[in-house]
């Protein structure tokens, strides 16, 4: 039988339908419309008198996290972007690391947010501190929000999917917001050259090249490094980047001093595959040819020789993007450089580019007025 309650809350008013039959798990659900609540309360009713709708209760039991996660890699996670692919793995496997055993009828949200806090007080494993020690200090907001948020998902295709009922132990687990703080690391004139210089010492030769290339355009590593030869125009002075986070291929320009850089990138290329009787499409290609190189471990070593702290792969994307700003590109140009959709992500930069505005007007002042008065 269908029983339904009228509540008050932050978001307004809502109806909660409580089904209980017997032979069924009870199952609820919140609407914002009686109307709605009821139609759903006779459909859901007339369901489990037919037996259309099974009870999920065997499936929780049965079911665990791994299975949800394994099912989520088969059917959902293929769909989306490489890059997609690689940063959702991450929270996948530390939830199939914490959660992995647990039956989905065991899963509370009080477990689920005892996770949360050791997830957050663990720690943020990517920053070093000199001398290879780790942080103390908590995972950021944002970081958090990215794996529960990731959970959530979880849960709500195990529901699509008949292994849970209505009652998601996520529901119980407070949301995390006020998680916009975006990272904007870059490097300063100092750094800039400490850095080129390592990377130019490195006995990887294609280090420095990418390094230039992530420099000179605000590309990430990953659309670089799946560049051919075939996406690179030197004559027409721009690069074709097809392995995008989003999905939308975009052109990178190859002025100055890159293109300078990748046109001896291109003759050492030559001589190092045809010394090893092997060929490839890929502009910065691996020791066989068959992919292309990975450059992780090098770009780490000259990174630590040149000194620099906290500093990542990606923060070279930050660099560009900030002297842009700080050279007079408005946010639409940054955007349109970076590749995003939106301003909304290029906005961390908008204060580099009104101090530099500041320092331009003025210097112009102090020199006129200087003048003036002389």
């Amino acid at each position: 039988m269908a029983t339904i309650q009228k509540r008050e809350g932050k978001n307004g008013q809502t109806y909660r339908v409580m089904i209980r039959m017997h032979g069924y798990p009870p199952v609820q659900r919140s609407f914002k419309r009686l109307t709605d609540a009821k139609a759903w309360a006779q459909e859901t009713e007339l369901g489990m008198r037919r037996g259309d709708i099974r009870s999920t209760a065997s499936e929780a039991k049965k079911r665990t996290i791994s299975d949800v996660i394994a099912k989520y890699k088969e059917d959902i996670l293929p769909h989306k972007a490489p890059s997609s692919q690689r940063v959702e793995t991450t929270y996948l496997n530390h939830w199939e690391r914490e959660l992995g055993e647990y039956a989905l009828s065991f899963l509370t949200h009080e477990i689920i947010s005892r996770k949360i806090a050791q997830l957050t007080n663990a720690g943020d494993q990517r920053a070093q501190l000199e001398g290879g020690e780790k942080p103390a200090k908590p995972k950021s907001r944002k970081t958090v929000k990215h794996y529960r948020d990731n959970l959530e998902i979880l849960l709500k295709f195990a529901q699509k999917w008949g292994w849970i009922g209505s009652a998601n132990p996520m529901e119980g687990v407070n949301r995390i917001t006020k998680a916009t703080k975006e990272r904007v690391r870059f490097l300063d004139d100092d750094e800039r050259k400490a850095i080129l210089a390592a990377c130019k010492a490195s006995p990887n030769k294609q280090l420095y090249p990418v390094v230039v290339f992530a420099l000179s355009t605000g590309a990430r590593k990953n659309e670089i490094l799946k560049l051919t030869l075939r996406d690179l125009d030197l004559e027409r002075q721009v690069a074709v980047l097809r392995e995008t986070k989003n999905r939308e291929t975009r052109k990178a320009p190859i002025v100055s001093y890159l293109k300078a850089v990748l046109e001896e990138h291109l003759k050492w290329r030559e001589k190092y595959l045809t010394k090893r009787d092997i060929k490839s499409d890929y502009l910065f290609p691996r020791s066989d040819g068959k992919g292309a190189i990975d450059i992780r471990k090098a770009w780490e070593n000259a990174r630590d020789k040149a000194g620099i702290i906290d500093f990542r792969f990606h923060d070279l994307r930050h660099s560009a993007a900030s002297y842009l700003a700080m050279n007079g590109a408005s946010q639409l140009e940054i955007a349109e450089v970076l590749g995003h959709k939106t301003l909304q992500m290029v906005k961390r930069y908008s204060h580099l580019s009104e101090d530099h505005t500041r320092d331009v007007v003025e210097k112009m002042n102090d020199k006129i007025f200087d003048m003036a008065g002389s």
